[in-house]
């Protein structure tokens, strides 16, 4: 697929994933910058280096006996059998939880994914994420706990049977708000491929919607993205470039687990 310069005119969908990738670069400092992050959420330069990708979101949970979540971000990952780093992609995601909790809380989440098969099943189309979760929060302050795995909704096939994914990733959160609850939680996550196209100058009305860029083909390095054109892209490859290499130990073994199977 050919490249594609700016669109001209910024559209909604341009601004709100501009503005994602601008928090995306705020929560990569938090995360990473030892006067910041706190010891137990500091992410090291050797979790950053070694891993194929990562997810910035954030969510809204408003609770009262149960609750709802509504999440947003970018995803960027390393381009499969590459060092290199693809573009930011949209990503979105709701769900509903069975918790004793009551109050609003919105999170500041990132996902460190190990592998290349992580990348696929957490966020590259559809899945769905299935967990336990706990979390405090009293203005500023607050913390998630969370013990969950996602799993791929797009179906693979093993000794010609149907079997989808499952696996599990590196978590880190902050909260902020007035909200306490514990139970499961049941998310959906998904690509917003219009609104990235959008974002890259590759939504073509001529062009037949099968055949229009997506997601997974962006962070494939399938599309070629000058990312020389948007400077908050480079911003946020440069940021991760960054955090890579300053030999920060982090604290990885304290924030989840990276393991798959077959379901």
């Amino acid at each position: 697929i050919a490249p594609r310069r700016p669109p001209r005119a910024m559209s909604s969908k341009h601004l709100q994933l501009k503005r994602e990738i601008l928090r995306a670069i705020a929560m990569l400092e938090d995360y990473t910058t030892a006067g910041s992050a706190d010891g137990d959420m500091e992410i090291g330069s050797e979790a950053l280096k070694n891993c194929r990708g990562v997810a910035f979101l954030t969510s809204y949970t408003v609770g009262f006996f149960g609750g709802g979540t509504f999440t947003h971000g970018v995803l960027i990952a390393k381009k499969p059998g590459s060092e290199e780093w693809s573009v930011p992609v949209a990503l979105s995601g709701g769900g509903a939880t069975g918790m004793f909790g009551v109050g609003y809380k919105e999170d500041s989440q990132v996902y460190v994914l190990d592998t290349d098969e992580a990348v696929e099943t957490c966020f590259s189309e559809h899945s769905v994420k299935v967990g336990l979760t706990a979390s405090v929060s009293l203005g500023p302050l607050g913390r998630s706990i969370d013990g969950s795995a996602f799993i791929g909704m797009d179906p693979k096939y093993v000794n010609g049977k149907e079997a989808r994914k499952a696996v599990g990733v590196h978590h880190y959160s902050y909260s902020k708000g007035v909200f306490i609850g514990a139970g499961i939680e049941v998310s959906y996550f998904s690509t917003r491929d219009d609104d990235t196209r959008e974002y890259y100058g590759l939504n073509d009305p001529a062009v037949p919607d099968a055949q229009l860029a997506t997601c997974r083909q962006i962070i494939r390095g399938e599309v070629v993205i000058d990312s020389s054109a948007y400077a908050e892209v480079e911003q946020l490859l440069s940021a991760v470039q960054f955090a890579s290499g300053d030999e920060r130990p982090g604290a990885m073994n304290t924030r989840g687990t990276s393991w798959s199977t077959t379901m």
